[in-house]
């Protein structure tokens, strides 16, 4: 047993250390690592084939528990914490499209092909069919990330990926099953598959979400420590999996994404910075292990094939499940994106990305794990697992090693108007503080200002060069367009950071900075693209409308007052809460569009400019509007209110004020714990008042 143990550290140890010398070498060459690994795993099991001291570590292996209930849950949950939710949804329909209905249509047609031009039988066929068609983007969106492909079609091919996990697994079972029982195919049959995967698929996603969200309630006893909430992240993302795998029987991949998906809605205004950047790292950490460890043992399992005496017999078969899958992957892509494209408010998915989904529909650790599964006493087995791992090479070294060739020559890797815009913005902002710094040297007289002088003009002939750069942006026919978008992400970019800046000084509470940055990120989202600005103001938030609807029609009864009191005031101290808060937003905003009015490269686009302006300027009057509105019907306590919400933003700055202090170690942790314990006591207090006199009113 010793000595077992210590042959998986050995062989842990040895992994980790070749994935990151590999990583290092295949980003340097730009090529994407877990492709690499695939090869770098064949050479490495040859190699310790040929020396019998290191027969050990030739039989190292993948398996079905090792990606199933070591791996797959850490790389699906990375996926999903830190996935784009906002632009996923805008996406759902496509995605959920080619995952759900997409797999099945593949299943069918692969497995169709696979009967007639393989040796396998129907029953296996069809298996083979669902295992193999769900895809994986973990090379593709490594390779997206190097050459900047648009974040729209990662999105897609990652977004697919993730559900069509959990709906190959789901598929792959019900197939299993209906061969292991021997039931008919019939149209009772299909009703009942059909169920189950609805109730497997959806009862997964319910689990996962309340599993997350029940995470999330223990986290706030954290107190904001990173070490606390990274384990709790990291139970939540083994305990949703195994909760659903193996208590409900319902899908675990499915599970463990609504998990990340519920922690990444209620993270972004729960956790702190540091503690979303331990999260972000820590779990890009567990990602790198755990795609390291697939791809790496998947080119030690490749000899079953390559470093074997059948190769020449399954290579035909081989060859033909790749041209199975190609077929299928070819009708659901060019079969269904059109279709999709006609939909009401539907975006359509253009040709070029067609194409990369298209090719980019590699084969991975899902596969695997489903083909290692299946009994040894199958009929077909060992052709099945063959097949598969064939597939899977190709897949990754042929497709993953072109992908980027054709990302190039549909120019898909060139930035779009915008970000050419956003660019210039970021360059200007950057030399201005370098002009600043240099113009410091000069009067600090710590450096000779020859030396000054000679850095000034290498950097006005880098800005003529750019300049010239900035004439041919200016020639694009679309560049209204792409410098109305900066000036408008820019503008709700500076109100979001007065946001964030007022919850963190402890002025907002969750509720009201939860509302407004949602709201801010439908804004931007909209902006990013749709390419124009809001088409209508929005006067008042959402929940002041519904509240003000219905507390104006129960205020007619009596009894409201006693059993609505306390929520009232509540709901009164969050509305000027979030009305002040919007006004403080709104002058940021303002502020930030008058400083890129300032800007050369905005030179002759005054009317975006001014719709902004009209836009913030319009919003400031609404919400003046109903602040007096409020001040009318609370007159008597409105000044009492108001006094008590500066007081609970004064002690919240001192509060805010003495962390820093703490963290920076300028004075003592019993002083600041006593410092703080005291004006935490005044906030409450302050909170308490509001609450109450808003009751009172009521």
């Amino acid at each position: 047993m010793e000595s077992g143990f210590y042959a998986m550290v050995v062989a842990g140890v040895f992994l980790l250390a070749i994935a990151c010398i590999s990583s290092i070498i295949f980003r340097k060459l730009k090529i994407p690592y877990t492709i690499g690994l695939v090869a770098i795993g064949i050479l490495l099991s040859w190699f310790f084939s040929e020396c019998p001291q290191f027969a050990g570590l030739q039989r190292l292996r993948l398996n079905y528990d090792l990606i199933m209930y070591v791996l797959l849950p850490a790389l699906i949950f990375d996926a999903s914490v830190n996935m784009d939710t906002k632009l996923l949804r805008k996406n759902l329909t496509p995605t959920l499209a080619l995952a759900a209905p997409g797999l099945v249509i593949a299943t069918v047609i692969t497995g169709l092909l696979v009967y007639w031009l393989t040796p396998l039988n129907l029953a296996g066929s069809m298996l083979f069919g669902a295992l193999i068609s769900a895809t994986d983007p973990v090379a593709v969106i490594s390779l997206f990330e190097l050459v900047g492909a648009p974040k729209r079609l990662r999105i897609l091919v990652d977004g697919e990926s993730l559900f069509n996990d959990a709906t190959a697994i789901v598929m792959f079972n019900i197939v299993k099953g209906i061969i292991v029982s021997g039931v008919a195919l019939n149209l009772m049959t299909v009703w009942n598959g059909t169920l189950d995967f609805v109730i497997v698929f959806v009862g997964g996603l319910l689990i996962g979400a309340a599993i997350g969200y029940i995470m999330m309630l223990v986290i706030y006893l954290a107190k904001d420590d990173p070490l606390l909430e990274v384990g709790m992240s990291t139970i939540v993302a083994y305990a949703a999996f195994l909760v659903a795998d193996k208590g409900f029987g319902v899908s675990g991949v499915m599970s463990v994404m609504g998990a990340g998906m519920v922690i990444s809605y209620f993270g972004s205004s729960r956790f702190t910075p540091e503690v979303k950047s331990y999260m972000k790292q820590f779990w890009s950490f567990m990602s790198f292990v755990a795609n390291s460890l697939i791809f790496l043992l998947l080119g030690f399992t490749e000899d079953l094939i390559l470093l074997s005496n059948s190769i020449g017999k399954v290579i035909l078969p081989i060859l033909a499940a790749v041209l199975a899958i190609q077929v299928a992957r070819l009708v659901v892509v060019f079969g269904l994106c059109p279709l999709l494209g006609k939909l009401k408010n539907a975006e359509k998915i253009s040709l070029p990305y067609q194409l990369v989904m298209f090719w980019g529909g590699l084969r991975g650790a899902v596969p695997l794990a489903l083909v290692f599964s299946l009994s040894p006493d199958m009929p077909g087995r060992t052709l099945i697992v063959q097949i598969t791992l064939g597939v899977v090479l190709f897949t990754l070294l042929v497709q993953g090693t072109t992908i980027k060739s054709m990302l190039c020559f549909f120019k898909l890797d060139k930035p779009d108007g915008f970000l050419l815009f956003s660019k210039w913005y970021a360059l200007l902002t950057a030399r201005k503080a370098g002009l600043q710094r240099l113009e410091f040297m000069k009067t600090a007289g710590r450096f000779d200002r020859s030396i000054v002088e000679k850095i000034e003009a290498e950097c006005g002939r880098n800005l003529e060069l750019q300049t010239e750069e900035l004439q041919e942006l200016n020639q694009m026919a679309t560049r209204t367009a792409a410098v109305s978008q900066l000036i408008w992400t820019r503008a709700f970019s500076a109100e979001r950071e007065t946001y964030e800046v007022l919850f963190n000084n402890k002025f907002l509470s969750e509720d009201v900075f939860r509302k407004l940055d949602f709201q801010l990120g439908q804004l931007l989202e909209s902006v990013y693209w749709s390419q124009r600005p809001p088409e209508k103001l929005i006067r008042q938030p959402l929940e002041i409308r519904i509240r003000k609807k219905f507390f104006r029609f129960i205020s007619r009864f009596s009894w409201s007052r006693k059993y609505f009191a306390a929520y009232c005031g509540k709901a009164l101290s969050e509305d000027v809460l979030m009305l002040l808060t919007l006004q403080f937003g709104g002058q940021e905003a303002m502020r930030a569009v008058e400083n890129l009015a300032g800007m050369e490269f905005l030179e002759a686009t005054e009317q975006p400019l001014q719709n902004c302006r009209n836009y913030y300027q319009n919003r400031q009057r609404e919400v003046e509007k109903t602040l007096r509105e409020l001040y009318e019907q609370n007159r008597t306590r409105m000044p009492e209110i108001e006094a008590a919400l500066a007081r609970q933003s004064f002690y919240a700055a001192e509060q805010y004020q003495l962390e820093e202090l703490q963290e920076s170690g300028e004075i003592p942790e019993p002083v600041a714990g006593e410092l703080l314990a005291v004006l935490k006591e005044r906030c409450d207090a302050e909170r308490r008042r509001i609450n109450q006199l808003c009751i009172t009113q009521q």
